[in-house]
């Protein structure tokens, strides 16, 4: 609980909603390549009440994507990250992790923006910070090897998640 007290105050302070990530170099940028580990371990829970973990995905390229009802960056990319899940949902998994949220907005959300792809729910951040992500939403693409081969601490809109799918997975729609 202490952790998660600590990480919503660092949230806060960083303005939660369309932050930048940092780069090994220092640089504030909203694109990183440096490779490191989704957390295979993490686990979270799906809409429909079952359990989940990033295990599940290990083998296949991932698209994680966190957000939440109250992020407005994270409302105006779930139509993006739809259409290209629907151009790629035969070659790259998409997982969408809702972030402390009320159920009730966060399902309200979904029915409003139509998003079909996988989607659970995490109520601790130790799995946001370990993919390196500071700010909602945070996407991050997974390889088959659980190595995060790029993540993004901004809004992503369908032409770029594109462009990455692309150049990360090599897998074009």
């Amino acid at each position: 609980m202490l952790k998660a007290i600590l990480l919503f105050g660092v949230l806060s302070l960083l303005g939660s909603c369309g932050g930048a990530t940092t780069t090994e170099s220092g640089s504030t940028d909203s694109e990183q390549d440096t490779p490191d580990y989704a957390p295979a371990a993490a686990s979270f829970t799906y809409f429909d009440g079952t359990e989940g973990s990033l295990a599940d995905f290990l083998g296949a390229p991932l698209v994680v994507n966190f957000w939440a009802s109250y992020c407005t960056p994270c409302i105006t990319e779930m139509p993006d990250l739809e259409k290209v899940y629907q151009e790629f949902k035969s070659h790259v998994a998409f997982l969408g992790l809702n972030f402390y949220d009320n159920l009730e907005d966060a399902l309200a959300l979904v029915e409003l923006t139509g998003v079909t792809y996988p989607l659970g729910r995490v109520n601790d951040g130790v799995i946001l910070l370990e993919f390196g992500g500071i700010s909602l939403p945070t996407t991050a693409l997974v390889k088959p090897d659980g190595s995060v081969a790029v993540r993004r601490g901004t809004r992503i809109q369908a032409k770029e998640l594109r462009e990455l799918i692309s150049e990360h997975f090599a897998i074009n729609s």
